[in-house]
């Protein structure tokens, strides 16, 4: 199927430029049927053109192609790729994706920001995440281009970002360090996703030139399912692609159903209900448009009050003296789960700060100050490394207090 989408296509158009060379569409099949006669079924991807080629010949071959860390799959069913999740709130799940997904995803896409043969997608995501691959996949479908960069440094992007490049993914964290830099002048469309969006990156970003877009997708649908219609007022809302059907459970966790859904994790069975339940919370308006409000696993129970981390980090980035912010909960005897905060920054009591917005139960109880934030290769916080970063810091105080009272019986 792979392989019929670069032949469908102009054989001179062009399809890849890399550091070292360009590729067309011609040479493109080329490289991809040399590498059908011995398929490569675990590919550990950079950002470089060989792990695009293999990562199409993987998926051409038919059986499935395994992009991550993982040496071996059990269980891959019907699925022509597995990609793993970005593991950011626990262990990474490998996802099973058909064909079907693929080019329901690919199509979606098109049809929803409108871009084919003329458009070309700069490539700097991580090819083992799915918002790297999903590029490739969706421009060899719509017969477009892609500039493939060797990783996500500003200065070389914006440099990219000003020739023949028309469309961009990133992720917040990507999208402030390109606000440095500006203004920009001939780009179609920035799609923004992967977490949360602080309040005035979109509106800054618009400013300087940037057509953003705010985007809504997983792993298990192949990326995004929902995106800011292009032409749309700027908003925090993104609109259902076509095939996409988007609903909210009682308790307000997103599902999705749509052919990009996958049927399900590796050595697990199909997922039997049509509709994907996420753990992601949102509202729908009247329009149909959705609104993410955060995620449901993240929330933190503590002392029978429910806290939302995201919005406690949203209130905490407001304090001048906090550059970053993640909050996390542990496990207390009291108290259920005592929220904590990591962060980065001068600010001495950021606790006295955040009571005057925040409910007394919301504002984090233990602070951890830190040098940096730890993070996926995609650039979001691990919130994992960062709980078990809390996790040790607590055990170190358990020890000094330990150590301490032993000290005091001593003397006496």
């Amino acid at each position: 199927m792979v392989i019929e989408w670069l032949h469908r296509v102009d054989p001179d158009l062009p399809f890849l430029q890399a550091a070292e060379r360009s590729w067309t569409y011609g040479q493109a099949v080329e490289e991809v049927e040399s590498r059908l006669t011995a398929l490569p079924r675990l590919i550990q991807p950079s950002l470089r053109s060989a792990s695009v080629f293999d990562i199409i010949a993987g998926i051409a071959g038919g059986g499935a192609t395994v992009v991550g860390p993982e040496p071996e799959v059990t269980g891959p069913g019907d699925a022509e790729l597995v990609v793993f999740t970005s593991g950011t709130t626990g262990p990474p799940k490998g996802v099973r994706l058909t064909m079907l997904n693929l080019t329901a995803a690919a199509s979606a896409s098109a049809e929803h920001l409108g871009h084919g043969q003329e458009d070309n997608w700069l490539l700097a995501m991580p090819l083992h995440h799915v918002g790297g691959i999903s590029i490739i996949v969706r421009q060899a479908y719509s017969g477009g281009s892609i500039t493939l960069l060797p990783r996500f440094e500003a200065n070389a992007v914006v440099e990219t970002m000003r020739g023949p490049v028309t469309m961009v993914s990133v992720v917040p964290t990507m999208l402030a360090r390109l606000l440095e830099h500006g203004p920009y002048h001939g780009l179609r469309a920035v799609l923004v996703g992967g977490g949360p969006i602080r309040d005035g990156l979109l509106e800054a970003a618009s400013a300087r030139g940037l057509p953003v877009l705010p985007t809504y997708g997983m792993t298990e649908t192949f990326g995004q399912v929902a995106t800011l219609r292009p032409g749309s007022p700027l908003e925090r809302k993104v609109h259902p692609l076509p095939g996409v059907e988007i609903r909210t459970d009682p308790n307000g966790r997103i599902a999705v159903k749509s052919t990009q859904v996958s049927p399900g994790y590796v050595g697990r069975p199909d997922r039997g209900d049509p509709w994907f339940v996420t753990n992601d919370l949102g509202e729908i308006d009247e329009s149909g448009a959705l609104r993410i409000l955060g995620r449901a696993d993240t929330v933190i129970v503590t002392g029978g009050e429910n806290v939302d981390p995201e919005r406690v980090e949203a209130v905490l980035r407001e304090h001048p003296g906090v550059e970053e912010a993640v909050v996390v909960g542990l496990p207390d005897a009291e108290w259920g789960h005592l929220v904590v905060c990591v962060y980065t920054g001068d600010a001495d009591r950021p606790g006295d700060w955040a009571s005057e917005t925040l409910p007394r139960f919301m504002v984090p109880k233990r602070w951890i100050r830190t040098e940096t934030i730890p993070r996926t290769p995609i650039g979001k916080p691990d919130r994992a490394a960062v709980r078990a970063l809390a996790e040790q810091v607590a055990d170190r105080r358990v020890e000094d207090e330990v150590e301490s009272q032993a000290d005091r019986h001593r003397s006496e």
